[in-house]
């Protein structure tokens, strides 16, 4: 038995709607195409905006810390002058406590002298009293 082939017309309509579809499938993969390459577009521009503003936060954070080392290193210095500055005070009263310390202990020396003095004094007015008899 032979089967019947297809009108030539449904053959020609059949390849027209496949013609069709394809159409359709290339007008919607070039649309696609074309929301791809915009939305391509819009992360580059994104990321270009991204870049631009982690430079712009990296420069202002590299001039921070700059600022802040100027301040550091200047503190430093100061507080090193005014550490030398006390040290060499307290080395001066060191010296004027040294002093004083002599100045003290001459003192204390005279002191004793005059009251070795004064007890002798005493004790010769006592035995002179009781030499006279009296």
């Amino acid at each position: 038995m032979q089967t019947m082939a297809p009108p030539e017309d449904a053959l020609t309509e059949r390849l027209a709607r496949l013609d069709e579809r394809f159409d359709r499938t290339d007008e919607r993969i070039a649309d696609v195409d074309g929301r791809v390459a915009e939305l391509a577009k819009d992360t580059s521009r994104r990321f270009d905006e991204v870049d631009r503003r982690i430079t712009v936060s990296g420069e202002e954070t590299n001039r921070r810390l700059t600022e802040v080392d100027r301040r550091i290193s200047e503190s430093k210095e100061d507080s090193d002058r005014r550490f030398k500055e006390v040290n060499r005070r307290i080395d001066e009263n060191t010296e004027e406590v040294k002093g004083l310390r002599i100045e003290m202990n001459a003192l204390q020396a005279t002191f004793q002298r005059g009251n070795f003095a004064l007890v002798a004094a005493v004790l010769g007015v006592i035995a002179a009293i009781l030499a006279k008899g009296g």
